[in-house]
């Protein structure tokens, strides 16, 4: 139930944040208690739909995620991905974390918008449209002060909201920079989901066009170059609202758009640089995400061609399905594993047979059990006249593969373990039993030993399934990562610069293959000149995180008058330019937690002008913990 007195601020609490959140405690209080005791959770079924109407938001979101979910497991908390009514449709972290979160409900399939929760970060972001922390006490429902929580809401072209990206901890762990870090991966993934529109963009920042550190406005203009869509850079470069949509370009920039790096000028006369960039057709950069549940037999001449690491993996993986032996795949998200199962698939005895995909995770839970087994014309309600074969089945002389195997219900395990025990299907309805053959490949990023010492996955099942354990090694640990960039790369028709290429293999890579590609595609895109592709091209995490703290440019002490005036200036990594293309917090970023807190800060200090007590002021620490993290 809600508190019977008034709020008291949390320690820590932003004094400027106090009004907010006494609105929404005003918000609360007149709702009716019912509606806030117990959340009604969505169905497995439901919440795949959802998950798929918002498959956008998902996949443009993905590298994102996963750096803050990075961050989350070094500080035991989880990151969020909500969609635009509250209803959390992902969430990853610290499983110790996830198991605390999950009993006061934050978990995927709960709607966290304040009438369903009350004062929340998730809900008072999605209401105030702001970016905001509710910590401790700040919380309406008593339940749920044990968690500290930074949200920031993911704005569209027009200005509308497509969902919330959240971190939430312990609420005896309060991160100072973590708002303005979810903010700045917010404000990315925004932005890369403008670089999806096939309108034509105009990209600019204030000063002289190799100006470093500015963060990309964006314009997205019609054919009669009136704005269809705008930033929270450009809006804020513009002095503006978003009234400015519908209205000329030429209202409110003067000079010649054009491709090349050109001068221009603001309304007032003030300098701006920047260029106009071609629309890209829809669906022309990234693959679906995420996977669909299910995905028949692809041709083998569709998949790339296995690499020396790969190989010999793969040539163990053949033999151990041709001689009955199921195959375990475990890796990272991103390392291939899918992939790999086609593979065993394509040079197996079975290759002629259909290759059926199964996600585990993406099955709706009251489904499973007849997708998997088929069913009988009439065995239950809702049941095709028909009847259906049942995936089992479909896979016969050929293969199934059961990706992210430790995300099955236990319930669903024990039937699965006595189909493989006994290769027969009995389906649903049916007192008929039907014999089957077929490679078996499953796959998992889980600790698979660990769920079975929590009693999460069955061991007779686990050990049914690794008749042969294959490990897939992460991108980062490729002993000619430089090499294999580079030759990726040049796949695209591009060239990589000695120190780009440095950078990029110094990288840690938290999405793997599957970030490597999205990112190298995005750079051929946004850069397709014929020289070789410059650091300050790279998105600006990237470049951040291998290269350190000694950098191109420095605080000015004079925007800061609380700095001594001989106080040596503070240095600080430059961000790309914005007329080379960088989308601030558009791609996966390093887990490691100081790189990140790093990032948040230098974000925070280049929206205040290297103002550093306005900086400290927004991070919610000292000026001189600023510092000190500065001259770390």
């Amino acid at each position: 139930m809600p508190h019977s007195m008034p709020l008291t601020l949390a320690a820590g609490a932003q004094i400027d944040a106090s009004s907010l959140i006494h609105r929404s405690w005003a918000r609360c209080a007149k709702l009716d208690p019912h509606l806030l005791v117990d959340p009604n959770p969505l169905s497995r079924a439901d919440l795949t739909f959802q998950i798929e109407a918002n498959q956008a938001l998902l996949r443009h979101a993905e590298s994102s995620l996963s750096a803050l979910g990075a961050l989350a497991q070094a500080n035991n908390g989880i990151a969020i991905l909500a969609a635009p009514d509250g209803l959390i449709l992902h969430e990853q972290g610290n499983p110790n974390f996830l198991d605390k979160a999950q009993r006061v409900a934050l978990r995927p399939g709960v709607n966290w918008a304040e009438s369903q929760r009350g004062t929340n970060a998730i809900g008072t972001a999605l209401y105030d449209g702001r970016a905001v922390r509710i910590h401790g006490a700040e919380h309406f429902l008593a339940r749920n002060q044990v968690l500290s929580c930074h949200a920031a809401p993911i704005l569209s072209a027009t200005g509308s909201i497509l969902g919330v990206l959240d971190l939430s901890s312990p609420a005896n762990v309060l991160c100072g920079y973590a708002l303005a870090l979810v903010q700045q991966l917010a404000t990315g993934i925004s932005n890369l989901m403008m670089l999806e529109s096939p309108l034509q963009r105009l990209e600019f920042h204030l000063g002289e066009p190799h100006t470093r550190g500015m963060p990309t406005a964006i314009l997205l203009l019609d054919d009669r170059q009136c704005i269809a869509g705008a930033n929270e850079a450009a809006l804020h470069v513009l002095g503006t609202d978003w009234r400015l949509l519908g209205t000329p370009c030429a209202q409110w920039i003067e000079g010649d758009l054009h491709s090349g790096g050109t001068l221009l000028h603001r309304h007032d006369g003030l300098m701006l640089s920047g260029r106009l960039l071609s629309g890209i057709q829809p669906g022309s950069l990234f693959r679906q995400w995420p996977a669909k549940p299910v995905a028949l037999q692809r041709s083998a001449d569709t998949l790339p061609e296995p690499d020396t690491i790969s190989r010999p993996l793969l040539a163990q993986a053949v033999r151990a399905v041709d001689s009955q032996l199921a195959v375990l795949l475990h890796g990272e998200t991103g390392t291939g594993k899918e992939v790999m199962a086609r593979h065993i698939h394509a040079r197996s005895q079975h290759h002629a047979g259909t290759f059926v995909a199964v996600n585990c995770a993406a099955l709706p839970e009251h489904l499973i059990e007849s997708e998997l087994f088929g069913y009988e014309p009439g065995a239950f309600t809702g049941a095709r006249r028909e009847g259906a074969r049942g995936l089992l089945r479909q896979a016969h002389e050929g293969t199934l593969f059961l990706d992210e195997i430790g995300d099955m219900p236990l319930a669903l395990q024990t039937r699965l373990l006595r189909v493989l025990q006994e290769r027969e299907v009995q389906p649903l309805g049916s007192e008929k039993r039907i014999a089957l053959d077929f490679n078996l490949v499953s796959a998992s990023h889980q600790n698979l030993p660990s769920r079975v010492a929590k009693g999460l996955f069955r061991a007779d099942l686990y050990y049914r399934l690794q008749g042969i354990p294959i490990t897939l090694p992460p991108l980062r640990q490729r002993p000619d990562l430089s090499h294999f960039i580079a030759n990726q790369y040049a796949g695209l028709g591009g060239a990589l610069a000695t120190q780009t290429l440095e950078i990029l293999a110094g990288y840690s890579w938290p999405g793997n293959y599957r970030e490597l590609n999205s990112l190298l595609r995005r750079l051929r895109c946004q850069c397709p000149q014929d020289g070789p592709l410059l650091p300050q091209q790279l998105p600006q995490a990237v470049v951040s995180m291998c290269l350190g703290s000694s950098r191109d440019w420095a605080v000015d002490a004079s925007h800061d008058p609380a700095m001594k005036a001989d106080a040596p200036a503070v240095p600080i990594p430059f961000s790309a330019s914005p007329s080379s293309s960088p989308v601030p917090g558009a791609v996966g970023t390093t887990g490691r937690l100081s790189e990140l807190e790093q990032s948040a800060i230098y974000q925070t200090l280049h929206d205040c002008a290297g103002n550093v007590t306005e900086a400290a002021r927004r991070l919610g620490i000292h000026r001189s913990t600023l510092y000190r993290k500065l001259k770390g």
